[in-house]
């Protein structure tokens, strides 16, 4: 799967904090395989900037904004993450930032490349 560098962000938010000993590896493994490396946050300019009003947000050169990374998920990995989008929903907590993630994860749709 190929993720943008908001994608990855969000999906690495939207990961469950609690779980069974084996889901809770695997989400290990998962984060892992999603968070920036050392290389990405240099080439991308990410950084993390406090706002005016005392939040911190990540921001990175515009030019990267719809560079897509390729990302290999095993099924149980997947899973994790469409149970976890599909919950949100449920609840009505899904975020405008895990909006494309849900297309892909739950909807099937591939993203749209530029």
């Amino acid at each position: 799967m190929r993720l943008t560098i908001a994608e990855r962000i969000s999906l690495l938010d939207l990961l469950p904090r609690q779980g069974n000993v084996v889901t809770l590896r695997l989400i290990t493994d998962l984060q892992k395989k999603i968070a920036l490396t050392v290389e990405e946050l240099e080439e991308f300019g990410v950084e993390q900037v406090q706002s005016d009003t005392g939040g911190v947000f990540v921001r990175w050169a515009p030019e990267f904004d719809k560079t897509r990374v390729d990302i290999s998920l095993n099924d149980h990995e997947k899973g994790i993450v469409t149970r976890e989008l599909v919950r949100l929903e449920s609840v009505g907590q899904l975020t405008m930032n895990s909006l494309s993630l849900y297309d892909y994860f739950v909807d099937g749709k591939e993203p749209e490349e530029t």
